[in-house]
């Protein structure tokens, strides 16, 4: 019963901070600004000599998500330019420092457990489809899906996010960054219609 107790106060803790970003009034009205639509499909091969860009590019994606579900601020905040913007469900950040400070309070990887403690509730996240279109030599576009999975109902496994984003890099000295990234979290405040950056069209009937 006491494990329940400390776990069930873990997992309180850990929902505290992102519940508070979440509700504050105007976080997510960047989302009611629709992009324009993307092009759909992408190019269904990789460009002709840009194989390496790619593969930072998907790499990129992949040590982000590591870090955010690690609490690892610096390599978080590391995948981002200087200057890029930040758009979440949180509200928008804008310089690498502000979105430093984002991941300070937010995701399991940052939490304090009690000493005694012997198991932790942990929330990942995992990448889905995801498409990438070469903008310019030194400039990228795409959109993908994201999932996100926790184990603090009870310690079982579930699905507790999903999702999707779009994102523009910015290649610097030989290494790609995230320019501009917009998470749109479809379970809360972001849930649309539809999406243009996916390239949807508005399913209602005109």
């Amino acid at each position: 019963m006491q494990k329940r107790i400390l776990a069930l106060l873990a997992g309180m803790a850990m929902a505290l901070p992102a519940a508070a970003q979440i509700g504050a009034p105007g976080a997510t009205d960047w989302v009611k600004t629709l992009q324009p639509q993307a092009p759909s499909p992408f190019p269904p091969m990789v460009p002709a000599g840009r194989a390496d860009d790619y593969v930072s590019i998907v790499n990129l994606m992949s040590t982000y998500f590591v870090a955010l579900d690690a609490g690892d601020l610096d390599t978080y905040a590391g995948v981002f330019a200087p200057d890029a913007t930040l758009y979440w469900i949180g509200g928008v950040e804008h310089g690498r420092d502000a979105i430093y400070k984002n991941l300070a309070s937010f995701g399991t990887g940052r939490q304090k457990l009690p000493k005694d403690a012997t198991d932790r509730p942990r929330f990942i996240h995992t990448l889905g489809s995801q498409r990438i279109d070469f903008t310019g030599p030194n400039t990228a576009h795409d959109v993908g899906m994201w999932l996100g999975f926790s184990n603090r109902n009870d310690h079982k496994f579930e699905t507790a996010e999903f999702g999707h984003y779009e994102d523009k890099y910015v290649k610097i000295d030989g290494r790609w960054y995230f320019q501009e990234r917009r998470i749109f979290n479809e379970r809360l405040s972001n849930r649309g219609i539809y999406y243009p950056e996916l390239g949807e069209r508005d399913p209602r009937e005109k």
